[in-house]
């Protein structure tokens, strides 16, 4: 079975740990943020319209490093999905996928999701979608419920954009500036730039982790830091940040798994160097052991940069 790594969580007791609250799926993960006290933050207070600078500037909004852009499914008005680079394969919800007429085809084994249930999936009829200025496209979608994920107009949220929205560009993702965009026109090389392969679907690229080479997801729609897995923590020798972690409980598409969120292990990536992360010491989301990718890196670290991800060079960039 593909994994499904996309987002859908809620949190249901997890600790507040360096101002953040980590929320984890085996479906990359969504939660509403946290202060200091751990106490659920307005979600509405931080929705940001972004500024479209970039003539192919796609129309989007940013919150809490979540980046919705606004879609149209085979002609129906415009709805939000969220732009997520760890999912496999972009999904719609099923809910709205009825509601605009798409045919649903059960498929014989379901989506792994958080916890121990697995998901229903389902297979959609052919999708056209507009973004944008963006030419019309036939796109892949798979179906899941999307379990009650809301866009930034608190409406629930039509789907996620994965590999098969991005996989054919060079996709910037500018969390500085608060926008996305394609630029598909020849890149320069630069030093910056970072090999990137694809685990189905999702970029995985070296970083140097507790001074040892190591490989990790991209995850743009992952709530959290990063992702280690307890395997990967060991092989790196840092079991002693892993049990100085606090327990943690969550709640998803498949029920409740328990974990523990501590201090990342100092990294460095494309000439970056990383000292003040948090870390989700867990099997279960992105990074799985399964994969062969031990460590993931979400939104919280994201977030400070702008991303480039230029599928068709294989190369990542990060800007601060």
């Amino acid at each position: 079975m593909k994994p499904c790594l996309s987002r859908g969580c809620s949190p249901s007791s997890v600790a507040a740990l360096l101002g953040t609250v980590m929320c984890l799926t085996t479906t990359l993960a969504y939660c509403a943020p946290a202060d200091v006290n751990g106490h659920l933050a307005v979600a509405a207070a931080n929705v940001v319209h972004a500024p479209v600078r970039h003539e192919h500037a796609l129309t989007s909004m940013f919150r809490k490093g979540d980046v919705f852009i606004k879609v149209s499914v085979n002609g129906h008005p415009a709805a939000w999905m969220s732009l997520d680079t760890g999912t496999t394969d972009s999904m719609i919800d099923s809910e709205y996928a009825k509601t605009i007429g798409l045919k649903l085809t059960p498929k014989t084994q379901g989506t792994a999701g958080f916890g121990s249930a697995e998901v229903p999936t389902y297979s959609t009829d052919t999708v056209h979608l507009q973004a944008g200025s963006e030419p019309e496209k036939v796109i892949f979608f798979e179906s899941i419920s999307l379990n009650g994920m809301v866009g930034p107009d608190h409406v629930p949220l039509a789907g996620l954009l994965g590999h098969s929205f991005l996989g054919q560009h060079v996709v910037v993702i500018d969390y500085l500036e608060q926008e996305v965009y394609f630029d598909d026109t020849p890149q320069p090389a630069d030093p910056r730039d970072v090999a990137m392969t694809l685990i189905e679907g999702v970029p995985n690229v070296q970083l140097t982790m507790a001074n040892q080479p190591v490989s990790s997801l991209i995850d743009s729609g992952g709530s959290y830091g990063a992702i280690i897995t307890p395997a990967k923590a060991r092989e790196l020798g840092v079991e002693s940040l892993m049990a100085d972690a606090m327990s943690a409980s969550t709640v998803g598409h498949g029920g409740n798994q328990s974990i523990v969120i501590g201090k990342a292990p100092a990294f460095s990536i494309g000439g970056l160097a990383v000292n003040d992360l948090s870390a989700a010491y867990t099997s279960f989301g992105t990074a799985t052991d399964a994969l062969g990718v031990g460590v993931s890196l979400g939104k919280v670290f994201l977030r400070n940069y702008k991303l480039t991800l230029n599928y068709p060079a294989k190369t990542m960039r990060l800007e601060p």
